[in-house]
């Protein structure tokens, strides 16, 4: 497959990364601000694993899509990174009982490229935390016509899984969290980051397999 270069201005206007991507045109989002600090929830879970965290990272891409499970506290994690010009993949599986940490190589069904394509069609690099969406909902208001005010009805999952996606690129970094995607985007089918959210779990989940 032909490379072509992939120049990504990332995260302002003075610095940009280079690499070699296949199959992917020219990309620009240029003005895009990186995380400072380090404020992963997964530190712990890393140095369990032995892997370095996301700002420390070497490779050229590092996407890593962590997976709280709420009822048994363990954590899946998925990670796509290139090293050179080569994308893998693995997936680290905690468990409780025996407690352990199951490590698998994964293979993309049709591309790493492809999977590469559809997570910056979904924003990848620009989402921000559900919190930061939430906070703005709460804002909302309707007034009726008798003068009386509505407050905007929301609706809250306590349950099921907790997702942190660290992304980095060349030398910049994010770090931003959500929640059960898939259930909030039904019942807000308006808000296109729970879209954004669902589809790159979906990805991740379904286009990467176990060797």
């Amino acid at each position: 497959m032909i490379r072509i270069l992939l120049i990504l201005l990332l995260f302002g206007h003075n610095s940009f990364g280079q690499t070699l991507i296949r199959g992917v045109t020219t990309i620009s989002t240029d003005g895009i601000k990186g995380d400072t600090v380090n404020n992963s929830p997964n530190n712990f879970f890393n140095n369990r694993i032995k892997l370095v965290q996301i700002d420390k990272s070497s490779a050229k891409v590092d996407i890593r899509l962590y997976r709280l499970h709420s009822l048994s506290n363990t954590i899946t994690l998925r990670r796509l990174f290139m090293v050179d010009t080569t994308w893998q993949a693995v997936e680290y599986e905690e468990w409780n009982n025996p407690v352990k940490i199951n490590k698998y190589e994964l293979t993309a069904k049709n591309s790493f490229d492809s999977i590469f394509i559809s997570l910056l069609a979904n924003n990848v690099m620009t989402l921000q935390n559900q919190s930061e969406i939430v906070s703005n909902m709460e804002r909302k208001k309707e007034i009726t016509a008798e003068g009386d005010t509505l407050v905007h009805k929301m609706m809250i999952v306590v349950d099921g899984d907790i997702y942190t996606m660290e992304i980095k690129i060349a030398n910049k970094y994010r770090i931003y969290r959500f929640d059960n995607p898939a259930t909030y985007f039904k019942y807000y089918p308006t808000i296109s980051e729970f879209n954004n959210y669902t589809n790159i779990v979906e990805t991740l989940d379904t286009w990467l397999c176990r060797k």
